[in-house]
């Protein structure tokens, strides 16, 4: 067939010397590990703990101080580390002036006594109060010191019933009971009856599949980009074959006009789908990304995409006059596409107008798709909207591509 004789020109004349391996495999794979990287796509599950350092001084060691310290080593926020009994306030301040550690939390000598005497939680805490991690800390501190407050209340409160009921004031006796009720009002707090909590589905009730992987936004992202930043070379085929006469030629030879269409574009299909199977496939094997955990939807949702950018190449080489043109025309997309439909950043995290127009975008399909499959264990029926919309965008370039080539 004709078309795949243009077809298998074309693939010759982009892959004859290895400057189309920069922008189809090497640059997306390196701006995936620059973008992963600004996101903690390094510092995933099981790596080092990423609480923030709180140095603890303690200057008495007893029961209740015993139970604080727990309370705070048990933090989803601060990372409890014991000071030096011979440091001073002084040494402290300057730790964390040095960012050593997010604060510094100091445990009074008496402390004990002025919680049960007065129901009084008295911390020193050292913290930059303009930093986002000591703004973190303090609320933190204020939370966990308003549940010891809650305690030391009910420890007060049982203690003065039980010296009520049993008529004693035996200290040893008040000592116990208010330690006893103290305590149990602490781990109270940490299993609350009631717990809140939060779970991603995809469309359809699709369970979140695990733990957030910062390489499930950012080599989507870049598979989009450079697949239509690689449609600068790609389109040049055209132009040049315009400009040479080869496109008169052919048709002289009596090769149909949509042989010629069908040729160039399942090139530049061919083209990002291999782009495609060799990033899928080093997400798999390095970045942990469970492509195949649902392979008909990776395939499908490639073949979209694939779709959508071959019918934009189509479009450029048709347009664009000089080679010049075609870059200009490739880029413009490339950057408007990519920064609209969250290919940069997450678009949670952009404002709701912005979430409003991406929707109007192919990349942001792309990208909605994916993520669904990676992060939230989508399949093949949970993801047919993207596929659809992308499809659709694929008709919006190529019917135009399709009418210019023909007038012209």
């Amino acid at each position: 067939m004709k078309f795949i004789d243009i077809a298998l020109k074309d693939f010759y004349q982009l892959f004859k010397d290895w400057k189309p391996a920069i922008f189809l495999v090497i640059a997306p794979i390196l701006f995936t590990l620059m973008f992963g990287f600004m996101f903690g796509g390094f510092s995933g599950p099981g790596n080092a703990d990423q609480r923030l350092p709180v140095a603890v001084l303690s200057e008495e060691d007893n029961a209740l101080t015993e139970t604080i310290l727990t309370s705070f080593s048990t933090s989803k926020v601060i990372r409890v580390e014991m000071a030096d009994n011979d440091a001073s306030l002084e040494s402290l301040r300057q730790a964390v002036a040095d960012e050593d550690y997010a604060a510094a939390l100091i445990i009074p000598a008496g402390f004990s006594q002025q919680v049960r005497e007065k129901s009084e939680v008295a911390l020193t805490a050292v913290l930059d109060e303009n930093s986002t991690a000591g703004i973190s800390v303090q609320q933190e501190i204020t939370t966990i010191t308003s549940q010891m407050q809650t305690a030391a209340n009910a420890g007060s409160s049982a203690a003065a019933l039980y010296a009520q009921q049993a008529g004693t004031t035996n200290s040893a006796e008040m000592e116990a009971v208010y330690n006893n009720a103290f305590n149990t009002a602490m781990q109270a707090w940490q299993s609350p009856p009631v717990t809140a909590v939060e779970s991603q589905t995809a469309p359809n009730g699709s369970q979140q599949s695990g733990d957030e992987n910062a390489f499930a936004q950012s080599l989507p992202g870049m598979m989009a980009q450079f697949a239509i930043a690689g449609l600068m070379g790609a389109a040049e085929i055209i132009i040049q074959e315009r400009k040479s006469g080869a496109l008169d030629r052919m048709l002289g030879m009596a090769v149909r006009r949509r042989a010629v269409l069908a040729g160039h574009w399942l090139a530049m299909f061919g083209m990002i789908f291999l782009q495609f199977i060799i990033l899928v496939t080093f997400g798999q094997i390095f970045l942990r990304l469970d492509f195949l955990a649902a392979p008909l939807a990776t395939l499908a949702l490639s073949v979209a995409s694939c779709a959508f950018v071959a019918s934009l190449g189509l479009l450029i080489g048709i347009l664009a006059k000089i080679p010049e043109q075609s870059a200009i025309f490739a880029l413009i997309p490339m950057f408007i596409f990519s920064g609209l439909g969250g290919a940069w950043v997450p678009l949670d995290i952009l404002g709701e107008s912005v979430q409003k127009i991406a929707r109007f975008t192919p990349v942001y399909w792309i990208m909605t798709g994916f993520r669904d499959i990676l992060l939230r264990g989508a399949g093949l029926t949970n993801i047919w909207p993207s596929i659809l919309a992308l499809l659709g965008f694929s008709a919006i370039f190529l019917i135009p591509a399709v009418l210019l080539f023909n007038k012209k």
